[in-house]
């Protein structure tokens, strides 16, 4: 296990504070934030390239915070993949090995398994300015793994390559991570990315840690400045009414679920949110097979409305919903079939339910 203590680091005008995570075996980890936000510097400090002005980074309990990169039993693939562009794939492979003076061929034997697992070992021969993007990146996880670390680094790694290439890769490297019982912790700035790889994941911004925990407790955003790094936008006031939820915007009593209360605060100074994909759009002159909504849908809290603008995406649509008698408006994103089953370009009143369970609140001292 990786442990960060109240790390802090100063590097230019960056400054980040009293960073503490726990990075469990086996798992990877992955660090999600904007460009800029100092994910880069972090990562660097993990791996020793920086030295942070205080706290500390324990590996299985050991203070490894004043130990050089080399005697950190890490494999770090920066963004650039820092590849020799004078020697071949199978000398930047080997390149780890031959370093460390290590002779034995079962290190060697190993190194060429990992070539032949990210299909790169044909390529050996070849100078690796001849290769492809994809290729490049093949050569450095293959360096990186072959010297046996089991903890590896990855900066940004998939941020060059199209879209078809990188989800490739998405699942190539969850299934190393998997064979290798590799840990591993990646940075990158893509959302759907984040959530494909990571088991966990840390919300870095601004040099600051804003949340970090499972992927599944990570849809959640735990303050408005994480809510706005996802894109969420249906985040309405809100205040209590009893043990029910009133959202004056929408004109909308929504009654919250008992996990929910259990967050319930005296303030009314509170926000109130749910994901555009969570909210449940139908006919409600067609509840049958066309929307093909279960029979409890009809019992959530619903508001009528219009769809006033569409944005199709490659596999779903994002929808803008104005409830009725307000000047509201709601995102919906639903499969792209779905929305041809609604005939939206009728302009005809369309029902939201909005399911209690999915809510999240936002309160001005960060608490969800």
């Amino acid at each position: 296990m990786l442990e960060i203590e109240n790390l802090s680091i100063q590097i230019g005008n960056f400054r980040a504070e009293n960073i503490s995570l726990t990075v469990k075996d086996a798992t990877i980890h992955v660090i999600l934030g904007p460009s800029g936000s100092g994910k880069t510097v972090f990562i660097e400090t993990i791996a020793g390239f920086k030295r942070p002005e205080k706290g500390r980074i324990l590996f299985k309990d050991v203070d490894i915070t004043p130990s050089p990169p080399e005697l950190r039993m890490m494999a770090y693939v920066p963004q650039d993949l820092a590849l020799f562009p004078h020697l071949t794939v199978r000398e930047n492979i080997y390149f780890g090995l031959r370093a460390r003076g290590i002779t034995e061929n079962v290190f060697y034997e190993r190194a060429d398994s990992i070539a032949t697992s990210l299909y790169i070992k044909d390529h050996y021969e070849r100078d690796v300015t001849t290769l492809s993007g994809g290729e490049k990146q093949r050569v450095a996880l293959a360096r990186a793994l072959a010297t046996g670390n089991k903890i590896l680094l990855l900066d940004e790694p998939f941020s060059g390559l199209h879209e078809g290439l990188r989800k490739e890769f998405w699942f190539l490297l969850k299934k190393i991570q998997k064979t290798l019982n590799l840990t591993v912790i990646a940075i990158t700035h893509d959302l759907e990315e984040a959530f494909f790889l990571g088991d966990f994941i840390s919300i870095f911004i601004n040099g600051k840690l804003h949340q970090s925990s499972s992927k599944e407790a990570a849809r959640i955003p735990k303050d408005k400045i994480v809510a706005s790094f996802y894109g969420l936008k249906n985040i309405f006031r809100g205040s209590w009414k009893g043990d029910n939820i009133f959202i004056p915007e929408l004109k909308l009593t929504v009654p919250v679920c008992s996990s929910l209360i259990l967050t319930k605060t005296e303030k009314n100074d509170f926000e109130v949110g749910i994901r555009s994909e969570d909210l449940i759009i139908y006919d409600p002159k067609r509840p049958d097979g066309i929307s093909r909504v279960s029979p409890e849908v009809f019992s959530l809290p619903t508001l009528i409305g219009k769809i006033t603008a569409c944005f199709e995406k490659n596999q779903s649509v994002i929808m803008l919903f104005s409830p009725l008698n307000s000047e509201a408006s709601l995102e919906i994103e639903i499969p792209y079939y779905k929305m041809e089953r609604l005939r939206v370009e009728e302009k005809k009143n369309l029902a939201l339910a909005v399911p209690p369970e999915r809510l999240f609140f936002l309160y001005k001292n960060g608490e969800t």
